[in-house]
Protein backbone atom coordinates (compact mmCIF):
# COMPACT_ATOMS: atom_id res chain seq x y z
CA UNK A 1 0.00 0.00 0.00
CA UNK A 2 1.26 3.47 -0.83
CA UNK A 3 1.88 6.06 1.82
CA UNK A 4 -0.72 8.87 1.31
CA UNK A 5 1.81 11.41 2.57
CA UNK A 6 4.27 10.64 -0.26
CA UNK A 7 1.64 10.94 -2.96
CA UNK A 8 0.59 14.41 -1.73
CA UNK A 9 4.24 15.44 -1.44
CA UNK A 10 4.93 14.16 -4.96
CA UNK A 11 1.98 16.01 -6.40
CA UNK A 12 3.03 19.27 -4.70
CA UNK A 13 6.60 18.88 -5.91
CA UNK A 14 5.39 18.21 -9.43
CA UNK A 15 3.09 21.24 -9.36
CA UNK A 16 5.90 23.48 -8.08
CA UNK A 17 8.28 22.26 -10.78
CA UNK A 18 5.64 22.70 -13.46
CA UNK A 19 4.79 26.25 -12.30
CA UNK A 20 8.45 27.16 -11.94
CA UNK A 21 9.17 25.99 -15.47
CA UNK A 22 6.24 27.93 -16.87
CA UNK A 23 7.34 31.04 -14.97
CA UNK A 24 10.93 30.68 -16.20
CA UNK A 25 9.86 30.32 -19.81
CA UNK A 26 7.13 32.97 -19.63
CA UNK A 27 9.18 35.45 -17.63
CA UNK A 28 11.05 36.67 -20.67
CA UNK A 29 9.14 39.28 -22.57
CA UNK A 30 9.90 40.93 -25.86
CA UNK A 31 8.80 44.44 -24.88
CA UNK A 32 11.80 46.80 -25.07
CA UNK A 33 12.61 49.14 -22.22
CA UNK A 34 11.20 52.64 -22.63
CA UNK A 35 13.46 55.10 -24.40
CA UNK A 36 15.20 57.81 -22.45
CA UNK A 37 13.19 61.01 -22.80
CA UNK A 38 14.67 64.48 -22.72
CA UNK A 39 13.23 67.47 -20.96
CA UNK A 40 12.20 70.59 -22.87
CA UNK A 41 14.30 73.71 -22.53
CA UNK A 42 13.51 77.43 -22.23
CA UNK A 43 15.95 80.29 -22.86
CA UNK A 44 16.29 83.91 -23.96
CA UNK A 45 13.65 85.45 -21.70
CA UNK A 46 12.72 88.98 -22.74
CA UNK A 47 10.56 91.36 -20.69
CA UNK A 48 9.34 94.64 -22.18
CA UNK A 49 9.44 96.96 -20.33
CA UNK A 50 11.81 95.83 -17.59
CA UNK A 51 10.63 98.72 -15.40
CA UNK A 52 7.57 100.90 -15.35
CA UNK A 53 7.36 104.37 -13.86
CA UNK A 54 4.00 105.74 -12.86
CA UNK A 55 4.97 109.08 -14.42
CA UNK A 56 5.13 107.35 -17.83
CA UNK A 57 1.50 106.23 -17.61
CA UNK A 58 -1.48 108.21 -18.84
CA UNK A 59 -4.06 109.34 -16.23
CA UNK A 60 -6.58 106.74 -17.42
CA UNK A 61 -4.05 103.96 -16.64
CA UNK A 62 -3.92 104.98 -12.95
CA UNK A 63 -7.16 104.63 -10.97
CA UNK A 64 -8.07 103.69 -7.41
CA UNK A 65 -4.42 103.40 -6.29
CA UNK A 66 -3.75 100.89 -9.07
CA UNK A 67 -1.67 101.16 -12.23
CA UNK A 68 -2.68 99.27 -15.35
CA UNK A 69 -0.28 98.36 -18.13
CA UNK A 70 0.92 95.44 -20.22
CA UNK A 71 4.10 93.43 -19.76
CA UNK A 72 5.27 91.70 -22.94
CA UNK A 73 6.94 88.34 -22.23
CA UNK A 74 8.89 86.42 -24.88
CA UNK A 75 10.89 83.20 -24.56
CA UNK A 76 12.43 80.44 -26.71
CA UNK A 77 11.12 76.93 -25.90
CA UNK A 78 12.27 73.68 -27.52
CA UNK A 79 11.87 69.96 -26.94
CA UNK A 80 14.60 67.79 -28.53
CA UNK A 81 12.52 64.57 -28.59
CA UNK A 82 8.97 65.76 -29.04
CA UNK A 83 6.88 68.87 -28.90
CA UNK A 84 6.29 71.61 -26.36
CA UNK A 85 2.72 71.35 -25.08
CA UNK A 86 2.61 74.60 -23.09
CA UNK A 87 4.75 77.46 -21.85
CA UNK A 88 3.75 79.12 -18.58
CA UNK A 89 4.83 82.40 -16.99
CA UNK A 90 4.44 83.17 -13.30
CA UNK A 91 4.72 86.75 -12.02
CA UNK A 92 5.19 87.24 -8.28
CA UNK A 93 5.86 90.35 -6.20
CA UNK A 94 8.90 90.21 -3.93
CA UNK A 95 6.88 91.44 -0.93
CA UNK A 96 4.28 88.65 -1.24
CA UNK A 97 5.50 85.63 -3.26
CA UNK A 98 2.19 83.81 -2.74
CA UNK A 99 0.26 86.44 -4.69
CA UNK A 100 1.09 85.24 -8.19
CA UNK A 101 -0.25 85.76 -11.67
CA UNK A 102 0.08 82.71 -13.90
CA UNK A 103 -0.32 82.99 -17.68
CA UNK A 104 -0.04 80.53 -20.53
CA UNK A 105 2.12 81.90 -23.35
CA UNK A 106 0.97 80.96 -26.87
CA UNK A 107 3.36 80.12 -29.73
CA UNK A 108 4.34 83.11 -31.88
CA UNK A 109 6.76 81.30 -34.22
CA UNK A 110 8.17 77.78 -34.33
CA UNK A 111 10.15 78.01 -31.05
CA UNK A 112 9.15 81.50 -29.88
CA UNK A 113 6.37 81.85 -27.31
CA UNK A 114 5.04 85.10 -25.92
CA UNK A 115 2.18 87.40 -25.08
CA UNK A 116 1.27 90.75 -23.67
CA UNK A 117 0.20 90.14 -20.08
CA UNK A 118 -2.17 92.78 -18.65
CA UNK A 119 -1.03 93.88 -15.20
CA UNK A 120 -2.85 95.70 -12.45
CA UNK A 121 -0.27 96.86 -9.89
CA UNK A 122 -0.59 98.68 -6.57
CA UNK A 123 1.12 102.07 -6.45
CA UNK A 124 4.09 100.88 -4.37
CA UNK A 125 7.75 100.50 -5.28
CA UNK A 126 7.97 96.79 -5.99
CA UNK A 127 10.17 94.30 -7.80
CA UNK A 128 8.35 91.43 -9.49
CA UNK A 129 10.02 88.14 -10.38
CA UNK A 130 8.95 86.58 -13.68
CA UNK A 131 9.51 82.81 -14.00
CA UNK A 132 8.90 80.90 -17.23
CA UNK A 133 8.95 77.14 -17.83
CA UNK A 134 7.67 74.68 -20.46
CA UNK A 135 5.96 71.28 -20.36
CA UNK A 136 6.36 68.79 -23.23
CA UNK A 137 4.17 66.05 -24.70
CA UNK A 138 5.72 63.54 -22.23
CA UNK A 139 4.54 65.76 -19.32
CA UNK A 140 8.13 66.62 -18.42
CA UNK A 141 8.83 70.15 -17.22
CA UNK A 142 11.77 72.20 -18.40
CA UNK A 143 14.33 74.33 -16.69
CA UNK A 144 13.19 77.74 -15.47
CA UNK A 145 14.28 81.13 -16.73
CA UNK A 146 13.78 84.14 -14.49
CA UNK A 147 13.73 87.87 -14.96
CA UNK A 148 12.68 90.93 -12.98
CA UNK A 149 10.26 93.74 -13.59
CA UNK A 150 10.07 96.85 -11.38
CA UNK A 151 7.23 99.28 -10.80
CA UNK A 152 8.16 102.74 -9.47
CA UNK A 153 5.43 105.11 -8.27
CA UNK A 154 5.93 108.87 -8.74
CA UNK A 155 5.70 109.77 -5.06
CA UNK A 156 8.95 108.05 -4.06
CA UNK A 157 12.44 109.45 -4.02
CA UNK A 158 13.64 106.62 -6.25
CA UNK A 159 11.41 107.80 -9.08
CA UNK A 160 13.12 111.21 -9.26
CA UNK A 161 16.60 110.12 -8.23
CA UNK A 162 16.45 112.72 -5.41
CA UNK A 163 17.31 111.01 -2.11
CA UNK A 164 16.13 114.04 -0.06
CA UNK A 165 12.72 114.33 -1.75
CA UNK A 166 10.88 112.18 0.77
CA UNK A 167 12.48 113.97 3.75
CA UNK A 168 11.46 117.36 2.30
CA UNK A 169 7.90 116.14 1.79
CA UNK A 170 7.67 115.16 5.45
CA UNK A 171 9.63 118.05 7.02
CA UNK A 172 8.93 120.84 4.54
CA UNK A 173 11.56 122.95 2.81
CA UNK A 174 14.32 124.24 5.06
CA UNK A 175 14.28 127.98 5.73
CA UNK A 176 17.10 129.59 3.76
CA UNK A 177 16.99 132.94 5.60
Amino acid sequence: MQDPFLSIRGRLLGAVLLMGGAWALGGCDTVPAPEETQRPSVSNLQLVPDSLHQSDLSPDQVRDSLARDTLVIGVQATDPDGSVERVVSVIEPSSNPRRVLSTRLPPVEETLYGAGVPLTLPLVDEIYTVRVFAVDDDSLSSNQVTGQFRFVPTDTAEATGDSDALRRQVNGRPDDS
